[in-house]
């Protein structure tokens, strides 16, 4: 019985930390200031920053990390209360924690059905989670001495008279989930976000159409033709707010197949960029490193790379200090640091970061990291919550002109 009711405890201190990882790593990732990928971000298919920006994390506007935090933090006093026998009806108490970890048990099997049909990524703590709540279901089922199921009818008439603490521990599961959430939010209200996004839809929607006809450095996703909706980034390698949106952008894309993004090289340096006056050179190396990275196919790879090492570039002095950084970083991709030089050397890849940053020019980009969606400007687009209004209301209006 110590075994189970020990094994169940951890597992709800295991359940709690990860909820508590992925509640603390959901905001900055929904509102675009990230400071970097979540550690359970294996690959293309296992990334939990993917899931987190899709449509079915949250309920209520709650993420589900928070939902299952409060969950797993009421199971855990209800499961040392029946230890310690705390109740002065201790089978009663043993029964209403065992509905509650089946309640959380049920919530992770059609998570899990979610995710295997209808999700395109996975998030590896998630899966961790799943398990997690069978174990403590599995290992508290085994203290009941009585049957549970004859016993509930029974136990919901009298809840209100002879156990209103495991009525109030019922409560206080989306009592704490909205005061998590509230003080998450406390930067960013409901009202204000609401507001954000809806100001960013309709500045978006009578925006003029702009063409694009530089070819972008990058592109992620499906063909023109066949995207929902079509992202289009200026940014810049050195760029802080650049590198806190990308976390975001990646996310949501990875997390709808049906949207195309297209990454433009906007660097902040006159070198490359006849729209700024000052120039070290630093922002154009950069730019024309990912370029030539992506002819070898990891330049979305050396793109997360220089993001990363951001810090670090931001604080060298010029080019000649930057090529050291950059051979080490290129050569931890696998990619041959001369070739690369060849590339960067050649006048067409300089050409082509001229070109990308004339094009922003052409449509006004006035700072970055700037998007447009479907052509036009959209306000806020580094915003999880912008994006998926747009991308709703890019489907809604291809419905309405078929």
């Amino acid at each position: 019985m110590k075994a189970r009711i020990q094994l169940a405890l951890m597992g709800c201190l295991a359940s709690i930390a990860a909820h508590v990882y992925l509640s603390m790593h959901y905001y900055p990732l929904k509102f675009g200031f990230a400071a970097g990928q979540s550690i359970c971000n294996l690959n293309a298919k296992f990334d939990c920053d993917a899931v987190a920006a899709s449509s079915f994390s949250s309920v209520f506007g709650i993420p589900l990390a928070l939902w299952g935090s409060a969950t797993n933090l009421v199971l855990f006093a209800l499961i040392l209360f029946s230890w310690l026998e705390w109740s002065e009806h201790p089978e009663r108490l043993k029964r209403g924690t065992l509905l509650l970890a089946g309640l959380s048990l049920a919530g992770s099997v059609v998570m899990a059905a979610i995710s295997l049909t209808q999700m395109h990524n996975y998030c590896l703590f998630c899966i961790l989670l799943y398990f997690l709540s069978a174990i403590i279901f599995f290992a508290f089922r085994g203290l009941l001495r009585e049957p549970f199921w004859s016993n509930l009818k029974p136990d919901i008439a009298h809840v209100w008279s002879e156990s209103k603490g495991l009525a109030v521990s019922f409560a206080t599961v989306p009592l704490l989930a909205y005061i998590g959430h509230q003080s998450f939010m406390q930067n960013f209200g409901d009202e204000r976000i609401g507001q954000l996004v809806s100001d960013s839809i309709h500045d978006w929607v009578a925006a003029p159409k702009q063409n694009f006809v530089a070819k972008p450095t990058m592109v992620m996703g499906p063909a023109l033709e066949l995207a929902a909706m079509t992202l289009v980034e200026f940014a810049d390698f050195r760029c802080s707010h650049c590198k806190h949106a990308s976390y975001s952008l990646d996310a949501f894309v990875k997390s709808h197949p049906d949207v195309r993004f297209e990454f433009y090289a906007f660097p902040l340096d006159g070198a490359c960029n006849e729209k700024i006056p000052s120039s070290n050179g630093m922002s154009c190396r950069l730019a024309t490193a990912v370029f030539c990275a992506e002819k070898e196919g990891k330049g979305w790879e050396l793109h997360h790379s220089f993001y990363a090492e951001q810090e670090t570039v931001n604080h060298l002095t010029g080019p000649t200090d930057l090529d050291p950084v950059i051979a080490q970083t290129v050569s931890k991709l696998g990619l041959n640091w001369e070739r690369l030089q060849t590339c960067m050397a050649d006048p067409a890849s300089q050409d082509a970061i001229r070109a990308q940053a004339k094009q922003g020019a052409l449509v006004n980009v006035m700072g970055t990291p700037t998007l447009f969606a479907n052509g036009r400007l959209l306000n806020g687009g580094h915003l999880v919550p912008v994006l998926q209004a747009a991308r709703q209301k890019s489907i809604d209006l291809a419905s309405e002109k078929k």
